[in-house]
């Protein structure tokens, strides 16, 4: 094994394939290391037809209905005591602008209870290096901040 080089790395072949925040190359000491994972191809072909959709519509309109839909998150998010850890600044960290991403944190909750209680009230949401992090669109409404809302509060530790 130590004298196969892996042409096909992937997240399967190291040691910590399911910590995604961990940007580490140490291989698996078992064959694994040689199970790169499969490339996302339907992910290749929807991205294609998204970028093919984004430019039938005004880029602009878009933008800045996902910082609209993302700003009201945040109001909402704390009007429940959600401490919102993205940063909100209309311009920040050498001239970039805020995004639709927005990571937070509920205390005294358990991130990764509260992600798997949202999923069985059909609210997707992440849990990255403990943090909670939504990325609403320009698809999304007020119905489904709403539904977040109510996934959030309805978790009891």
């Amino acid at each position: 094994m130590e004298r196969l080089r892996p042409i096909g790395v992937g997240w399967h072949s190291v040691v910590h394939s399911q910590d995604y925040t961990r940007i580490e190359l140490t291989l698996k000491p078992t064959a694994a290391r040689y199970e790169g994972g499969t490339q996302n191809m339907a992910g290749m072909l929807a991205l294609g037809a998204s970028l093919d959709l984004l430019q039938e519509l005004n880029l602009e309109t878009v933008g800045a209905a996902i910082l609209d839909i993302t700003d009201r998150a945040c109001e909402r998010l704390r009007e429940i005591g959600a401490t919102i850890v993205s940063d909100r600044r209309r311009e920040h960290r050498g001239g970039g602008q805020r995004s639709g991403i927005v990571a937070f944190e509920l205390p005294g909750r358990d991130s990764l209870a509260v992600k798997k209680h949202c999923l069985t009230r059909q609210v997707v949401l992440s849990c990255r290096a403990g943090r909670l992090r939504i990325s609403p669109h320009a698809y999304n409404n007020e119905e489904d901040l709403d539904r977040l809302i109510d996934a959030l509060t309805s978790f009891s530790s």
